[in-house]
């Protein structure tokens, strides 16, 4: 059973919480306190997966009663329940907040969010790695794409559709842009489809304050790790989202889908910078075993670390409260075998195939034959259809993907 600590100095709220979550009791173990020091002697009694906290609290706030945990208790799913606070609370909350909620908060937001953890127990069983990816809170990103985002943050004027497009180059800063809009830090959580939507909700002087001050995203020096890049996997990363974005197109209308095939794109590598960044020398070893030419890194990362970096990026996404969709194809995108069994179409079908392409040098001859696709249709007042596309994919009796045909 999924073990759950939930925190506030009011007794009704507690009773509320006790009523509102009765049903779940066969399957969550609940535990009630009521402020962060009683909280403190609880956590040191008994493990929780999950601590549910309020934020304004006397003595031990929200904010610090998190920040101990993270500390002390690193792999726990840490969560906010909280009304209206001071910008210099949720400021001292986002590091070692994962999600934010806000009051009132209604029955099914609370048990889906908190249900999540229970998924989130079995989706990466490693309990370092689980630990690791549980503290991180700045997003690691590359040093030049920071430097571009100071700059124009730093300028007279800055532009929030500039600033956009610098954060959708580099796969930490779309990831924590993401989780600071999809949660409740700054209002109620939005679904975004791009960084550049992402910022413009933000705005460029909280985003300032949050890059500047706060220090959400961390630059990291990848050099030390031989045969490892930064830059090249950034730029495989918006390949394949381009590619993933346009396999969307053509299979849905669906805007929401369509946005989330680009972002799981974007964010599917985003376990290899994990990896890198929180254990250099581990991830040294698994590029070197790759290097030799005997496995490829996705099986040298399970040599190494016992997962990958996909099952390592879904749980950083999921922690961080992105949408399940992004979370499902940044998991599933290399062993996604049969997506023809699915009754609509989804992002991590657009991903696996996006990346395959990508694979195989592919995109150049892809996005000028869909280019020449969409004049010929638009000439023809028609709408392409996906099997004459040269993106259809036959996968026939196969289960691995290197055995079908384009």
């Amino acid at each position: 059973m999924t073990k759950i600590l939930f925190v506030d100095d009011q007794a009704n709220v507690l009773s509320g919480l006790r009523r509102m979550l009765h049903g779940h009791r066969d399957e969550w173990e609940m535990e009630f306190a009521s402020g962060g020091m009683e909280a403190i002697k609880l956590l040191e009694e008994k493990p929780f997966d999950v601590v549910v906290t309020d934020m304004r609290m006397p003595g031990i706030d929200g904010a610090e009663l998190l920040r101990r945990a993270r500390e002390r208790w690193p792999s726990i799913v840490r969560i906010v329940l909280s009304g209206q606070s001071e910008p210099e609370r949720i400021l001292r909350a986002m590091g070692p907040t994962h999600v934010y909620l806000t009051k009132p908060c209604d029955a099914n937001r609370l048990t889906t969010v908190v249900s999540q953890s229970s998924i989130l127990r079995d989706r990466l069983p490693n309990a370092a790695l689980k630990r690791v990816v549980s503290q991180l809170d700045s997003a690691p990103c590359q040093q030049a794409t920071f430097d571009q985002l100071v700059a124009e943050l730093e300028s007279p004027s800055p532009s929030l559709e500039r600033l956009g497009k610098i954060i959708a180059t580099d796969i930490g800063m779309t990831a924590k842009i993401l989780q600071l809009v999809s949660s409740s830090f700054f209002g109620q959580p939005q679904r975004v489809g791009s960084p550049q939507q992402a910022a413009a909700l933000l705005g460029s002087e909280l985003l300032g304050e949050l890059v500047l001050k706060v220090g959400i995203f961390q630059p990291v020096d990848f050099s030390r790790i031989e045969g490892f890049s930064l830059e090249e996997i950034n730029r495989h990363s918006v390949e394949v989202a381009a590619c993933a974005r346009m396999v969307a197109e053509l299979e849905t209308s669906n805007k929401q889908t369509i946005n989330d095939a680009w972002l799981a794109g974007m964010l599917h590598d985003i376990g290899k910078i994990v990896l890198a960044s929180a254990m250099p020398a581990a991830y040294q070893e698994a590029v070197r075993l790759a290097q030799n030419g005997t496995m490829s890194l996705w099986h040298a990362e399970m040599q190494v670390f016992g997962t990958s970096h996909a099952e390592v990026g879904s749980y950083l996404l999921s922690l961080w409260g992105l949408p399940e969709p992004i979370c499902e194809a940044v998991a599933d995108f290399r062993s996604h075998s049969s997506y023809e069994d699915f009754d609509e179409f989804r992002p991590v079908t657009a991903v696996h195939v996006a990346n395959v392409l990508r694979r195989r040098n592919s995109l150049e001859q892809l996005f000028q034959k869909v280019h020449e696709e969409r004049k010929a249709a638009e000439s023809e007042e028609a709408t392409p259809h996906y099997e004459s596309c040269p993106l259809y994919w036959h996968q026939g009796p196969h289960t691995n993907a290197s055995q079908g045909t384009w």
